[in-house]
C-alpha cells in the first residue's frame, strides 16, 4: 500500500469551470480578478477601419429598410430598428477608440455621407408613420360612425332646435 506525500504548498485541483472562470476574470469568492492589460499602442488606421466597417454595416440596414418601406408591407420594422440600434451602439464604441487627431478627410466625408443616408431613411420612416396615422384616423372615424346612432350628437345647422 502506497502513501501519498502531503505537500503543504500543493493546491487542490480545481474543477475546469472554476479555472475557466478565474481565467476570464469572473467574480469568485467575492474577489474579482484584475482585467487583462490593454495594449498601450494606439493604431489610428485600425480605429478608422473599425468605424468604416460599422458604418458600412449600418448603411446596409438603412438601405434594406428604406427599400422595404416602399415595397414590402410585411417588413419587420422592429427587427430592423433593433439592428440599427445595435449598430449605433457599435458605432459609438468604435468612435470612442478614435482620437481627434485620427479623424482625417476620408473619415469626415464618410460620416457626412452616413448622415445623408440617415436623413433619407428618417424621411421615409416619417412618411410611413404619417400614412399609418392617416389610415388609423380613417378607421377610427369609420368605426365611430358605424357604432353611433346619433343619440349623443348635436345637430348643427338649419335643423337645430331653439331650446
Amino acid at each position: 500500500m502506497s502513501t501519498a506525500t502531503l505537500d503543504p504548498k500543493a493546491r487542490p485541483p480545481q474543477s475546469p469551470p472554476v479555472a475557466v472562470a478565474r481565467a476570464a476574470g469572473a467574480n469568485i469568492g467575492g474577489r474579482r480578478a484584475p482585467p487583462p492589460p490593454r495594449p498601450s499602442v494606439h493604431d489610428a488606421d485600425a480605429a478608422r477601419a473599425m468605424v468604416f466597417a460599422v458604418i458600412r454595416r449600418i448603411e446596409g440596414y438603412l438601405d434594406e429598410e428604406t427599400a422595404a418601406l416602399d415595397k414590402n408591407p410585411s417588413f419587420d420594422l422592429k427587427a430592423s430598428n433593433d439592428r440599427k440600434s445595435q449598430g449605433l451602439v457599435d458605432l459609438n464604441q468604435a468612435m470612442r477608440r478614435l482620437r481627434s487627431s485620427d479623424i482625417n478627410q476620408d473619415l469626415e466625408q464618410r460620416l457626412q455621407d452616413f448622415r445623408r443616408k440617415l436623413a433619407i431613411n428618417l424621411r421615409k420612416i416619417r412618411l410611413h408613420l404619417d400614412a399609418v396615422k392617416e389610415i388609423t384616423a380613417m378607421l377610427s372615424d369609420a368605426i365611430q360612425s358605424a357604432e353611433s346612432d346619433g343619440t349623443y350628437t348635436r345637430h348643427i345647422g338649419p335643423y337645430r332646435s331653439e331650446f
